[in-house]
């Protein structure tokens, strides 16, 4: 499976179905479902629009928006309650939380669009894209150097094909 996925989808896929000490259910099916919808439509997809954003204005990851601080407090509490509880599953589903909620701002804000805000909400996107990547740097070492690389360069490649 890492010769043909990578260690991180992999990776990621133990940890968010499979709870740490528990039982758990592997099929390619839920496999394939989980990577395309998380990694390659959640992660991947977030990570490539907001570059693409940022690589027209020049914008720096900076919290802009109080919304923003909130939803990153919200996913860091969550997150360290997961690790400290052993829960990987849990900090997995906190970090996706922020995922999701970058994803609705995007939709709401439309940045794209020619507006006075459009340097801030690209300046509050790079800062959480940067900071979902600091938290899965435990959990998809690969991907998360990547991403970093990617916010440095102002160049996106796909992190996560669709399979």
């Amino acid at each position: 499976m890492v010769k043909k996925y990578g260690a991180d989808p992999v990776r990621y896929f133990l940890l968010r179905e499979i709870p740490a000490a528990e039982d758990g259910d592997f099929t390619y099916e839920k496999f394939e479902q989980r990577y395309n919808s998380d990694l390659a439509k959640g992660l991947g997809n977030l990570v490539a629009r907001v570059v693409t954003l940022a690589t027209d204005i020049s914008a720096k990851p900076v919290l802009v928006e109080s919304e923003f601080a909130a939803a990153i407090k919200k996913t860091d509490k969550e997150y360290q309650l997961g690790l400290a509880k052993f829960k990987f599953n849990e900090a997995l589903a906190a970090v996706w939380e922020l995922i999701s909620f970058c994803d609705r701002y995007i939709e709401k804000e439309r940045p794209w669009e020619e507006s006075g805000k459009q340097k801030a909400i690209i300046s509050d996107l790079l800062f959480a894209v940067n900071k979902i990547a600091e938290l899965l740097k435990p959990f998809l070492p690969e991907s998360a150097e990547k991403i970093l690389e990617q916010l440095k360069t102002k160049k996106s490649k796909p992190l996560f094909p669709r399979i």
